[in-house]
């Protein structure tokens, strides 16, 4: 089962908080005292550092940016504790507690081809939550159906929905019948992170 792009920690933002290696945090005190060890130390916290700022950047299929790496979203637009938004335009997923940005994640959405294949703009709630529910519909007269989708939060009467996708890695394309497709990590942590009830925001 392909597991989506977004693999291994999840795209978590903690404004304001910076982690440092202890073994960098000596670096200046240590420099005096042992030169050899202290580059070898300086090196290495150099190393790992831009290791850790190419593995951020480097997003299968997208060029990386400084707007991906501080990109806030755009904010709150309903009440209550816990708010997704997400922008048709920008194929992105933020997720909110209070003021506070806790994921970004790239997404796949309705492609939009004719009306019935796109995701609705609006302000909505997750209505439904499933752990797994087979989906089958006809869109454009050809039918479908796609075996176990995990973590479903349908957060329309009509069917659309966040849900885990594990037959494609394309996020950041639209390429869903109207739902919001997820990584299945990121869909993961959603369905544990969101009850029913949590606010849906999407924007053009």
């Amino acid at each position: 089962m392909d597991q989506g792009r977004n693999r291994g920690p999840l795209s978590l933002a903690v404004p304001g908080k910076v982690l440092v290696d202890p073994r960098c945090s000596t670096v200046s005190t240590t420099f005096l005292s042992s030169a050899p060890q202290s580059r070898r130390t300086a090196l290495r916290c150099l190393a790992g550092g831009l290791a850790a700022f190419v593995v951020t950047l480097g997003v299968p299929g997208h060029s990386a940016s400084a707007q991906e790496m501080v990109d806030p979203g755009p904010g709150r637009w309903q009440t209550g504790w816990n708010e997704v938004v997400v922008s048709l335009g920008a194929q992105r997923l933020w997720a909110y507690e209070g003021e506070e940005l806790v994921l970004a994640t790239w997404v796949s959405t309705g492609t939009a081809e004719t009306p019935e294949v796109a995701t609705p703009v609006g302000q909505f709630r997750v209505l439904v939550k499933l752990p797994m529910e087979t989906m089958a519909g006809t869109v454009n007269g050809e039918s479908y159906e796609v075996p176990d989708v995990p973590y479903v939060m349908y957060f329309t009467n009509e069917g659309h929905a966040l849900h885990g996708t594990y037959w494609h890695n394309s996020f950041g394309t639209p390429m869903s019948h109207g739902c919001v497709n997820l990584p299945m990590d990121v869909a993961e942590w959603m369905y544990r992170w969101a009850p029913e009830g949590t606010a849906v925001t999407v924007i053009p």
